[in-house]
């Protein structure tokens, strides 16, 4: 004996058994399967772009968080020393630094590592030039420039995980929208509904 469930027939003593007979129906690839069909591909769509900007969210939100804490452990465990510009690392689309490759000096020894600097002409540090950074003694790569200790990096990648947040969430919506309207006329047109 078996019963229709989300467009599959699913047996009985599979019911019985709780969730794992339903996902092994649901994911049982048959012509009539939500993976397959036609009338399921708006469903399919927006679960994808769901999962998508979900994941993106997620993502961007966790660096956030992770250069809130590195930050929020330079300001109370930071040492703020000059470090020494050896090469430079990376421009903007202006050409004025956005990065460098410093070295300082930890008192237990030399540490040379990229370093992000603020874009602007009349800051521009070239090779030989001092900047001001502060570094973590535990961990001594862990370095950012002081101009970049009140988080407006991550305040940037935290306002785009809210932004790929509320996306994910239209799209959630979508798809349970698609999702309840694929299902009844799915049911209206099957025989014995």
């Amino acid at each position: 004996m078996a019963e229709r469930d989300a467009g599959c027939e699913v047996p009985t003593a599979s019911r019985a058994r709780g969730g794992a007979g339903r996902v092994a129906a649901l994911l049982r690839i048959r012509p009539e399967s939500w993976l397959l069909a036609p009338r399921w591909t708006a469903a399919r769509m927006t679960g994808a772009g769901f999962l998508m900007f979900a994941t993106v969210s997620g993502i961007t939100g966790w660096t956030a968080g992770q250069e809130y804490r590195l930050l929020s452990d330079l300001r109370h465990h930071g040492r703020r020393i000059d470090a020494t510009v050896v090469k430079i690392s990376g421009r903007s689309e202006e050409d004025w630094v956005s990065a460098v490759t410093g070295r300082y000096d930890t008192g237990s020894g030399a540490v040379e590592t990229y370093i992000d600097v603020p874009s602007t002409s009349a800051t521009d540090p070239g090779p030989g030039s001092r900047i001001p950074v502060v570094f973590n003694p535990s961990h001594p790569t862990e370095v950012r420039h002081i101009a970049y200790l009140d988080g407006r990096d991550a305040d940037g990648n935290r306002g785009a995980s809210i932004g790929t947040g509320l996306l994910a969430a239209g799209f959630l919506v979508g798809t349970v929208t698609v999702v309840v309207r694929t299902n009844r006329q799915t049911r209206a047109v099957e025989p014995g509904s």
